[in-house]
This record gives structure tokens, sequence and C-alpha cells, in this order.
């Protein structure tokens, strides 16, 4: 697998794990309104590289049972094809399983904090948490993760992570930084 794949990879995974540490039991999209968005903007290093994605997730379509999310990554300059994930209303949200993943989380420390992000304030519950998994990827992490209802969708205001992942023998350490740039509802 080449460098830039790895890299790749690397960050696509941390878009798997980015809903993981806002909510545990409860399912955040059932008041999901059809249209309502937000955009993310990523930078991560890994293997001496540095990176940065911009992500958009909105509401496509609900009903009584489920929501459809369409994701908007452009990375490198280029727009990756959308992605469309459907998200079961109708039990708990249960976020360390997404994505075909057998992570397992342990949560670390958590509080409140107010947080500003590109000059505007955000009242948030925090959470420190160690995520171990094995698929798609063996991948260790550490993740302090800041959310907000003010925020639509899972919440997610920032998050900052370390990752160690061993893919095809091949470790990667990968420091990773997300905010929030906007939402709308």
């Amino acid at each position: 697998m080449n460098r830039m794949l790895k890299t790749c990879t690397a960050v696509a995974l941390g878009m798997l794990l980015f809903p993981l540490f806002t909510w545990a039991a409860d399912n955040p999209y059932k008041s999901a309104k059809v249209g309502e968005w937000v955009e993310i903007v990523t930078n991560s290093e890994t293997m001496g590289r540095t990176m940065e994605m911009k992500m958009k997730q909105t509401v496509v379509a609900k009903d009584d049972v489920s929501v459809t999310l369409r994701m908007v990554a452009t990375m490198m300059g280029k727009q990756m094809p959308p992605q469309d994930t459907k998200i079961m209303l109708d039990k708990p949200f249960d976020p360390y399983t997404q994505g075909n993943s057998d992570a397992k989380a342990t949560i670390l420390s958590e509080g409140d904090e107010t947080i500003v992000v590109d000059g505007k304030s955000y009242k948030c519950h925090w959470a420190k948490v160690k995520v171990v998994a094995t698929k798609p990827a063996v991948i260790e992490s550490t993740v302090k993760s800041w959310s907000s209802k003010d925020v639509p969708l899972a919440g997610m205001v920032k998050m900052e992570s370390e990752s160690v992942m061993t893919m095809e023998g091949t470790t990667m350490n990968t420091k990773t930084t997300m905010k929030l740039v906007g939402s709308g509802r």
C-alpha cells in the first residue's frame, strides 16, 4: 500500500470515528430534520505529511425508521464522490459499531466547558476517550471531543485525537484536529 493511500485511509478511519464521542446511548438523529447540515475541517498529520479535509454532512431523507446523511468530502483539492449513510432511528445509536468496526471505548474523563471555535462560543460537554479496534484495521486512539446541543446532527464542535494504526504490517501515528466551521438548520 503506498504512502498516500495509507494517509487517506487513516483520515477516512478518523471520519468514521468522528461521531463516536458525542453520544453514548441515545440517538441524536431522532430530532434531525431534512436539510440540516454541519461542515467540519479536519487537519491530520501522518507519516510526516499533513493533510486538510473539509467534510459536509447533510440530512437528505428522514422517515419514522431512519435518517439518511449525505457526506461530501474535499481532500487535497479534490471532491470525493458523495456517500450516503442510513442511520436507524428505532434503536439506540451505537457509534462504536458504525462502519463495521469492533471498537471498544473507555471514557477516561469528562466535563463541561465553553469553548470558542472560529470566533463563536459554544457551551459544550467534553469527553476524553480511549478507543481500541481491530476492524477494519488495528487502531488505538485517545480522543478528546467537545459537543454542543446548539449544533445539529451529532453536535460535534471540536475533536483532537492521537492514533496508532497498524495496517498490512505498517504502523502509522496520526494526530488529528477536527473543528466545526459551519452548520445550518
